[in-house]
């Protein structure tokens, strides 16, 4: 029995012999884990950080400039709005200033055209030339024709 306890006894001393070259094996490749860690950090604060901050830097200021470019159009659309509203205004102004001293020009125009008319219709109708003829009126015949 003695010499089973010392078979096993060994395998023991070699199986924590395994272990413990296992875990030293383990914390090398931790420790070589840890400094390749430390140089990605290093490799990201020296290339990727700058441009990281120049990302922001630069979309603050697409920012800054999308708010002036909001604030210039509301600016325009004002300076449109009052703009139509002054020709609109002038163009009333002038409407009145024009249209108002030709009132009375119109009135007379529509009264020459109407002696125009009149006096057309009458010489159409036969006007004085018949009268000194005596040859009474074109549409004698057609007296029944009226009620």
């Amino acid at each position: 029995m003695m010499t089973l306890a010392v078979i096993f006894l060994g395998v023991l001393a070699v199986s924590s012999l395994a272990q413990a070259a296992f875990l030293v094996a383990i914390a090398r490749e931790g420790k070589e884990l840890s400094r390749r860690l430390l140089v990605i950090e290093e490799r990201f604060e020296k290339e990727i950080r700058p441009s990281l901050e120049n990302l922001g830097r630069v979309s603050r200021n697409f920012a800054e400039a999308s708010e002036l470019l909001a604030l210039q159009a509301r600016r325009v659309d004002r300076f449109m709005a009052v703009t139509v509203e002054r020709v609109e205004e002038a163009t009333s102004a002038v409407r009145d200033i024009v249209l108002r001293p030709l009132g009375p020009l119109v009135d007379i125009t529509a009264i020459l055209k109407g002696f125009r008319k009149g006096l057309e219709i009458y010489r159409r109708l036969g006007g004085i030339e018949r009268e000194r003829k005596g040859s009474g009126r074109r549409y004698q015949d057609d007296e029944h024709l009226f009620i």
